[in-house]
């Protein structure tokens, strides 16, 4: 027979573990990791923390935050940027017209006589007169449509809910007239049946 020719990995331990207090305490002045382990030994500079608190672009309501500063710049960048001005709702409009308005009498005025100071004052007060009027008067039509577009909605809602209400009235007096109808043909089949069973049958002779 072959021999066991396996062999013992780990050899007996010949001394017992040290489970004393003295060798469980950790000396404070051992430290495990240093910091400078990883950069071969070299010192890292020391850098602050930064302040979690603080946040990018804060005003002064907000945790470390700073009140940005006023300035014209800052001022142009807030809002709807000028040139998207002719997309908001009828300000084209009110443009187009206060040009026509000052162009009209502006040239008019110039053709009749009068300086080109004077002129020029005039076709600028009729283009901000006529787009200031244009502007209000848009306004108040669309709002006015809104308000139609209000009401219109709830009409066609009213009438909706008055077109189910007589279907549902249609619906209950059809059910009435039905169960009305089946009563009446029950009442109909018992008096039948009590006539046929009252008299003599067909097949009895005697």
């Amino acid at each position: 027979m072959a021999d066991d020719t396996r062999q013992q990995s780990q050899a007996p331990k010949t001394t017992p573990e040290d489970l004393s207090r003295e060798a469980l305490t950790v000396n404070p002045e051992n430290k495990a990791f240093t910091g400078t382990q990883w950069q071969g030994g070299k010192q890292i500079p020391y850098k602050p923390n930064e302040n979690a608190n603080l946040m990018a672009g804060g005003t002064q309501h907000t945790a470390g935050g700073k009140e940005p500063e006023v300035t014209f710049m800052n001022a142009l960048q807030v809002g709807q940027p000028i040139t998207e001005l002719h997309k908001r709702p009828c300000v084209r409009d009110a443009l187009l017209t206060g040009m026509g308005a000052g162009f009209a009498l502006g040239g008019g005025r110039l053709i009749f006589g009068a300086t080109i100071m004077k002129a020029c004052n005039l076709a600028v007060g009729s283009f901000c007169v006529g787009a200031a009027v244009n502007y209000q008067y848009c306004l108040y039509k669309r709002q006015a449509e809104k308000e139609g577009m209000i009401r219109a909605v709830e009409i066609l809602n009213k009438k909706d809910m008055e077109k189910k209400a007589r279907e549902q009235r249609k619906e209950s007096q059809r059910q009435e007239l039905r169960e009305a109808k089946e009563k009446e043909q029950d009442a109909q089949y018992a008096a039948l049946k009590e006539k046929d069973s009252g008299g003599k049958s067909w097949w009895k002779v005697w």
